[in-house]
């Protein structure tokens, strides 16, 4: 009696223990999928959890992209001419090379780098290929078809000076091409070496130049502006500032 009993003593004793745990742990196992089954907030944030792994284990499987560069697009090489109306309208971004060029007060910029702004489908998309002087004047943005020369004429000082201030901001953005050349005015022969200094130059002389008699003369909208005149004050006050993120 006493060999069988030393030989084996604790076999049932474990088993009987390892039967239990057993049930424990199906109990146990069978409670929680009975809560989540007959719990509709529970099967939500199942579903929630199991979405959220998936994407983790997605993310982590899929080839990082951070190293593979974007093709950008190639840069347009700079261009140096004066331009007519008509001419100007060939560069509004919808033709191949896709450059997009902007008059204001007579001077023509390259705003390919405003492309965004400028070009097809932009904000701003009835300023390419043309005069937008009257636009911003106006601050419209509405296309001004004129196939003649537009020289702001019937423009008040406080329109004039708007111009002015989005001129500069137009030459602080982007790259001076040349002029936008009257009616039966000769264009500027550029070398390719000539730089924005003597664009500006020429620009300044043909400014000099003496008026036409479709022109009138800005001398008295200047004298208006510089001597302060309390009417412009209060008009310039009530037109809305122009965008800087153009």
């Amino acid at each position: 009696m006493e060999s069988k009993v030393g030989a084996d003593p604790n076999s049932a004793y474990d088993k009987e223990i390892g039967n239990n745990l057993h049930n424990d742990d199906s109990t146990f196992l069978g409670n929680i999928l009975r809560e989540i089954l007959y719990s509709p907030m529970n099967l939500a944030l199942l579903a929630i959890i199991c979405f959220l792994v998936y994407k983790i284990v997605r993310d982590r499987t899929e080839v990082p992209s951070v190293g593979v560069a974007k093709p950008s697009e190639p840069e347009l090489p700079k261009i140096r001419r004066d331009f007519t109306v008509k001419e100007l309208r060939q560069y509004d971004g919808n033709q191949p090379d896709g450059r997009v060029l902007v008059a204001v007060n007579g001077s023509v910029y390259d705003v390919c780098k405003g492309r965004r702004f400028y070009g097809p489908g932009g904000p701003y998309a009835t300023f390419a290929g043309r005069d937008a002087s009257r636009n911003l004047a106006t601050f419209s943005v509405h296309a001004i078809d004129k196939d003649e020369y537009d020289d702001l004429s019937d423009l008040s000082a406080v329109e004039m000076d708007s111009v002015r201030e989005w001129e500069m901001q137009f030459k602080e953005k982007y790259e001076l091409v040349g002029k936008l050349l009257r009616k039966g005015e000769e264009p500027t022969n550029y070398d390719d070496d000539e730089d924005e200094e003597n664009i500006n130059n020429d620009e300044q002389e043909r400014k000099n130049l003496p008026k036409s008699k479709t022109e009138t003369d800005d001398t008295k909208q200047e004298s208006h502006i510089l001597q302060g005149n309390a009417t412009n004050k209060n008009n310039a006050q009530n037109q809305p500032t122009s965008s800087t993120d153009c």
